[in-house]
């Protein structure tokens, strides 16, 4: 059974702008899921947090936890918490003192501070490390205490800000999976903001997408991946290559759009605006040993080979693109320098504007 009230976060058009840079953020974190906002540094997905946490002041916008407009709270009173991304533990308290810190300052009697301590640190792997000191603890444990702290004033919302970026990437999928499991049973809403895709595909139920201050796109992995709605989050999500269109034109009956790389049947409802990328999804791509000029097909250069058991890593450049990744049978005969021929099948193409 769940130890918090599910509530929904939402931030509405959540403005902080500074000389040459704005971040203006709308996005919402669904109650008891868990929205993981990725994108590369500096896009300001840690200022988002720090507004909607109260610890950066937004210049408009607002901040609404479970219905409630708590824009102008102060942080601890929006029902709140974070884990930031060096922890920012405590480092003349212990284990305990540092779990304990904001029960105290609420009011919380001692018999229940101890308790509380007890069932969060046994929940997560860490019963009997109460008087150890956070620098007698490695980079795995110190993120759980962060954790354990943050959960002990039982917020309705917990915001992650890179929890895990210091540490290696076998410990990252162990603890990430640890935080999940215990978002999950305790059924708190949580955002979790990480740099790396991978990692915010693994953790999110709905994924945020951000660039430049802005959210690019929102909604389940799956949708970014196989449904980005511009170049740049397909350019992001690296889920197929985007390929520039030179123009698209009538042959016969089919609406062909014609790249550098080949001509490509597409849905006779495409739009085609001023510099038009086509985009299909890896999955889709099979080798075949047809001719480039034929619909359909194309010619990428192998840039690297890299084995995946059942299957090869491949970087690839189209003429006219850049580098992309796709995934190919194993069968497929090709070394690093070859030219090797894709086919696409037309259902699977589709024209986007270059950004949303």
């Amino acid at each position: 059974m769940s130890a918090f009230d599910s509530v929904r976060l939402e931030l509405v058009e959540l403005t902080k702008a500074w000389p040459g840079r704005t971040v203006s953020v709308s996005m919402t974190a669904e109650a008891g899921g868990i929205l993981a906002v990725a994108g590369p540094s500096g896009c300001g997905k840690s200022t988002a947090l720090r507004m909607a946490a109260g610890l950066e002041c937004p210049d408009s916008g607002r901040v609404i936890v479970g219905g409630r407009d708590v824009s102008s709270l102060e942080p601890s009173q929006r029902g709140i918490g974070m884990v930031f991304q060096d922890y920012a533990l405590f480092p003349h308290l212990d284990v305990a003192g540092n779990i304990e810190y904001g029960l105290k300052t609420r009011g919380i009697g001692a018999a229940e501070r101890r308790a509380t301590v007890a069932r969060l640190l046994d929940s997560l792997g860490l019963a009997g490390f109460e008087r150890r000191r956070p620098r007698e603890l490695s980079g795995g444990e110190r993120q759980r205490v962060a954790l354990a702290r943050t959960l002990a004033v039982e917020p309705a919302v917990v915001l992650f800000d890179e929890p895990l970026s210091s540490l290696d990437a076998a410990l990252r999928k162990r603890l990430r999976l640890d935080i999940v499991e215990e978002q999950r049973r305790l059924g708190f809403t949580a955002v979790y903001v990480t740099h790396d895709l991978e990692e915010a595909m693994a953790v999110g139920d709905r994924l945020a997408v951000m660039a430049d201050g802005r959210v690019l796109q929102c909604g389940p992995p799956v949708e970014l991946w196989e449904r980005p709605v511009s170049a740049e989050v397909a350019a992001f999500m690296g889920s197929g290559p985007c390929l520039p269109v030179i123009r698209v034109e009538r042959d016969g009956c089919l609406l062909v759009a014609v790249t550098a790389a080949g001509r490509f049947v597409v849905p006779p409802s495409s739009v085609s605006v001023p510099g038009a990328w086509l985009f299909f999804d890896r999955s889709s791509i099979t080798p075949c040993a047809a001719a480039p000029g034929d619909l359909g097909v194309f010619s990428v250069r192998c840039v690297r080979l890299d084995y995946a058991g059942d299957s090869l890593e491949c970087v690839v450049e189209a003429e006219g693109a850049g580098l992309s990744s796709l995934r190919l049978p194993k069968s497929t005969r090709a070394r690093v320098g070859d030219l090797i021929s894709l086919r696409v099948p037309a259902s699977a193409v589709r024209l986007l504007p270059p950004s949303a």
